[in-house]
C-alpha cells in the first residue's frame, strides 16, 4: 500500500494506521533476514522506522498524544540501524568517487581501500547479529506498534494537515538558510533531516491536493544530493579511522581531497535547487496548499 493518505476516510485514524504499517514492515523486514539479504533488510527497516518517526511527528503536530517512551524507542531503533545502513552505503559512496576520479589513484590503492571498507561493514554486521541488535530493534518496533492503538488524536482536517506541513516547510528554508550560510556538514546534515520529514508529510498529503507530484520528485532529488554530501563526510571520516591504514596516511588524504572537490559542486548545485524549492515565503506557500486543498476537494470521489 502507497505511503498516502486518502479522502474518504478520517485522517487521524489513517494516520495512526499508517505508523502502525510501518512499524509491521520494519519488524518484518528485520526477522525475515539471513546473511544474503541483511543489508537489504536494514535498508527497509530503517526506511519503515523513518516514515513511521514522520507519522508521528505529524500526529503531534496536530495535536496528538504520543507518549515519549514510544518517540524514544523509534529513535533508538533509527540510531541502532544508520551505524549498519551508512556502512554499506559508503562502500557505494567510494564506488561513485573513485568512478569520479579514476586516474587520481592507482588501481591496487583503490582496492586496498575498498577492501578496508568491506571489512568493516563486515564488522557492523557480524558484531550486529553477536549483540543481538536487530532481534532487539525488531522487538522494540512490534511493541510501539501494539502501543500506537492507543495514541490519542483529535480530529484532523485538512486545514490541520496544510498548518503541519506548513511548519515543517518553514524548518526546511530555515535549515537551508543556516547550511547556505555556514557551509558546515553538520547543518546540511540537519537540513537534510527536515527536508526528509517535509518529503514524507508531502507524499502523505499528495492524494488531498493534486498539483504536488512535481514538488514531491524534486524534493527527492535534493534529498537525495544531500544523503550523497553526508556519505562523502562519513567515507572521509570513517577511512581516518580505520587502523589497518594508518600506512597510508597520505592516500587516505587524498581521498579526503577527491571526497570534497566532489561535495564542492555538489553543494553548489543543491543549494541552487534548494533556493528554487524554497523560493516561495512560508505564507504564499500555505496559500497554494490551499489552493491546491481546494482543487482536491472539487474532484470527484470514485466510487
Amino acid at each position: 500500500m502507497a505511503f498516502t493518505l486518502h479522502r474518504r476516510k478520517h485522517i487521524e485514524d489513517e494516520l495512526r494506521n499508517t505508523a502502525r504499517r510501518q512499524l509491521r514492515r520494519g519488524s518484518e523486514a528485520l526477522k525475515q533476514r539471513d546473511a544474503r539479504t541483511l543489508g537489504t533488510s536494514v535498508h527497509e527497516a530503517r526506511r519503515s522506522v523513518k516514515k513511521a518517526r514522520a507519522v508521528v511527528k505529524t500526529l503531534r503536530e496536530a495535536g496528538a498524544d504520543v507518549p515519549r517512551k514510544d518517540r524514544r524507542r523509534l529513535r533508538k531503533a533509527s540510531r541502532e540501524l544508520s551505524g549498519l545502513r551508512d556502512s554499506a552505503a559508503i562502500v557505494d559512496t567510494f564506488q561513485r568517487l573513485r568512478k569520479r576520479y579514476p586516474k587520481r589513484l592507482a588501481e591496487h590503492t583503490y582496492g586496498i581501500l575498498r577492501r578496508a571498507l568491506l571489512e568493516a561493514r563486515e564488522r557492523g554486521e557480524k558484531g550486529a547479529r553477536r549483540d543481538g541488535i536487530l532481534d532487539r530493534v525488531a522487538n522494540q518496533l512490534d511493541k510501539t506498534r501494539a502501543r500506537a492503538k492507543r495514541w490519542q488524536a483529535p480530529a484532523v482536517d485538512v486545514p490541520a494537515l496544510i498548518d503541519v506541513v506548513v511548519l515543517s516547510y518553514r524548518r526546511s528554508r530555515r535549515a537551508m538558510k543556516r547550511a547556505r550560510q555556514t557551509h558546515l556538514s553538520a547543518t546540511l546534515h540537519g537540513w537534510r533531516k527536515e527536508l526528509k520529514t517535509l518529503w514524507y508529510q508531502l507524499r502523505l498529503v499528495k492524494p488531498l491536493m493534486p498539483g504536488l507530484t512535481p514538488l514531491v520528485a524534486s524534493v527527492k532529488r535534493l534529498e537525495t544530493d544531500l544523503g550523497e554530501d553526508h556519505n562523502l563526510v562519513v567515507l572521509a571520516a570513517l577511512l581516518r579511522a580505520c587502523s589497518e591504514l594508518k600506512a597510508m596516511t597520505a592516500e587516505v588524504r587524498q581521498i579526503d581531497a577527491m571526497a570534497a572537490r566532489m561535495r564542492h559542486g555538489l553543494r553548489k548545485r543543491l543549494f541552487a535547487i534548494g533556493a528554487r524549492l524554497h523560493r516561495k515565503t512560508t505564507r504564499d506557500f500555505a496559500s497554494w496548499l490551499r489552493r491546491q486543498a481546494e482543487q482536491g476537494a472539487a474532484k470527484p470521489v470514485a466510487a
